[in-house]
């Protein structure tokens, strides 16, 4: 018992030793680099969060309106909201997100991936922006690998809160992305008392000028294509601007996501075909684990080949403070009054991700194989030719430069997946038992025929929005009932 005493003892001195210098360290290197902290989103300032949240006339009307319908008292509804208000905000760590956060995922993400990040429209935007602007950028959401990417693009400019789903909310991730600025939103739940606490906390930090990362899509996409956009968290950041104190500008920019492998595209597009069985938070939890251990080892006996491209590139800035100039009504009180004018700012927004969206190898190939079964190497090649002519706005941020040298890029990884294949195996299914007619196929390639909802999920990465509100959002069939 007395060595248990003494070890935890010892523990406790060891991690007040560590508490003491890491604060010092992490003092230093804000120094050193200069590095600008928004204040609102460390821990020390809760205090003054939840003085502004709970002092604001939405909250303390939404704990009243809890108070009658689940008829407890008013300081029971007061503790639930504390509760939600603790759940959501960060706790951010200088040391934790410099020293170890912003390496690792640097580390994660060029092992996995070639990451190019268009970093030169943010200097720009930062050298003329205003000074002591609030900036938002809102991202379209691919992969769950969206949020290391995040933090590696944007590390050496800013550290950034985004709003991340339930699916972290599990030990240890919870504490890491807290620690990290980030803050736990809980999708598709309706308690008005929370949606309240929420609004009231995301107005709060973009008053005191905190950058948010935000994904408008609310989710991932099943399909590969751009999803309808949501207007809650779009909501509680431009309702910001009713509060008059707020005077600093207030700039949105697009950001665009792609990938030439979304780690999850199985998963995915089972999903959207009604196949899945969902699995637990730590069940993923776990495979994520098992799927980078494994890598890792292969990455030391270098046996591990990277998934391609991992890109990002950014829109126009928007200025919110001129679109509420124009559409005023933004601001109503009501949602319904004010929801035309949110959904405008929002397909505004999509469309910039979309024109900003980078084209990789992968999906280049897979357009190219959906509108053509069969390619021989030169029909594939003048299709890239026109792809590029015909998406000559698109960033073209990839290393390879010649249609060649763009079809070997996709060639390696699709080869590597076995997602596609050469034609001449399947030449007795496509010619009826190999029709002495049919054409030569040794140089002729063809997407799997049993992968083509992959084909599909990745071709449509490059459908511009217009297209995809145009054609309207698949829902997701409904799993049927066991007996």
């Amino acid at each position: 018992m007395n060595r248990l005493v003494l070890a935890a003892a010892a523990l406790a001195v060891l991690g007040l030793i560590a508490l003491v210098f890491g604060k010092r360290h992490a003092r230093r290197l804000q120094h050193a680099r200069r590095i600008r902290i928004d204040r609102f989103k460390l821990k020390r300032r809760h205090a003054e969060i939840e003085l502004e949240v709970f002092g604001s006339r939405e909250v303390v009307r939404a704990i009243q309106d809890y108070a009658r319908e689940h008829r407890v008292t008013i300081d029971e509804a007061r503790r639930q909201a504390s509760q939600y208000l603790r759940e959501i905000v960060p706790k951010f760590n200088l040391l934790a997100y410099y020293r170890v956060g912003a390496p690792l995922a640097s580390a994660i993400m060029r092992f996995l991936y070639r990451v190019v990040v268009e970093r030169k429209p943010i200097r720009e935007f930062n050298e003329r922006g205003m000074k002591g602007a609030t900036v938002v950028y809102i991202i379209n959401h691919r992969s769950n690998a969206d949020y290391v990417l995040v933090a590696h693009m944007l590390f050496k400019f800013i550290s950034l809160s985004y709003a991340i789903g339930e699916w972290a909310r599990v030990w240890p991730l919870n504490h890491v992305f807290k620690w990290f600025g980030g803050y736990f939103v809980r999708r598709r739940y309706r308690e008005p008392l929370y949606h309240a606490v929420l609004s009231k906390f995301v107005q709060t930090i973009t008053k005191h000028g905190v950058t948010q990362g935000v994904f408008i899509e609310g989710g991932l996409s099943r399909d590969g294509a751009f999803q309808k956009p949501k207007l809650g968290m779009l909501d509680y950041l431009v309702t910001a601007k009713r509060d008059p104190e707020f005077t600093s500008p207030l700039f949105i920019i697009p950001t665009a996501v792609n990938y030439d492998r979304v780690l999850e595209d199985r998963t995915l597009t089972d999903e959207l075909l009604g196949r899945e069985e969902r699995a637990t938070k730590r069940e993923k939890l776990a495979t994520t684990f098992d799927y980078l251990f494994r890598n890792f080892f292969r990455g030391l006996f270098r046996r591990f080949k990277r998934y391609g491209y991992a890109m990002v590139t950014f829109g126009a800035p928007i200025s919110v403070d001129a679109f509420l100039r124009e559409h005023p009504a933004a601001l109503s009180e009501e949602f319904e009054e004010r929801k035309a004018d949110l959904q405008a700012l929002a397909e505004l927004v999509m469309t910039e991700i979309s024109d900003a969206l980078p084209v990789t190898p992968v999906t280049l190939a897979a357009t190219a194989f959906r509108r053509r079964h069969v390619l021989t190497e030169r029909a594939m090649l003048a299709e890239l030719t026109a792809l590029r002519e015909e998406w000559r706005g698109r960033p073209w941020l990839m290393r390879e430069k010649t249609p060649l040298e763009i079809w070997n890029a996709a060639k390696f990884v699709l080869t590597l997946r076995h997602l596609i294949q050469p034609a001449a195996e399947w030449r007795d299914e496509l010619f009826d038992g190999g029709d002495a007619g049919a054409p030569a196929l040794e140089d002729a390639w063809m997407w799997n025929p049993s992968e083509t909802t992959l084909r599909d999920y990745y071709a449509n990465a490059l459908v511009p929005f217009a297209d995809v509100q145009q054609r309207g959002w698949p829902e997701r069939p409904k799993k049927r009932s066991k007996p």
